[in-house]
């Protein structure tokens, strides 16, 4: 039986059956170059930030319920919506 060959791509951990592929896939993700804190509700982490990347785009992140402990997972938040 022949072992399977697949890279991996550090940032999303998405696999690809080729080096480049992979190597493409880890170049295309941007790091943020500022990050904004929005709003506190508790606890010493914020409830909702902002990102700031090279390609001009600010994208917005908001914890789950509001108390980050490190393990939620984030998702994207609309600007024009009022979160409580």
């Amino acid at each position: 039986m022949p072992p399977l060959v697949y890279y991996k791509c550090s940032k999303c951990k998405r696999t690809h059956d080729s080096y480049i592929d992979a190597v493409k896939c880890e170049k295309s993700h941007l790091a943020a170059v500022s990050v904004r804190e929005l709003e506190y509700k508790s606890g010493a982490y914020p409830f909702r930030i902002s990102l700031l990347f090279p390609d001009g785009k600010e994208q917005g992140y908001i914890t789950d319920d509001g108390i980050y402990t490190g393990n939620e997972v984030n998702y994207a938040y609309n600007k024009n919506k009022k979160y409580d």
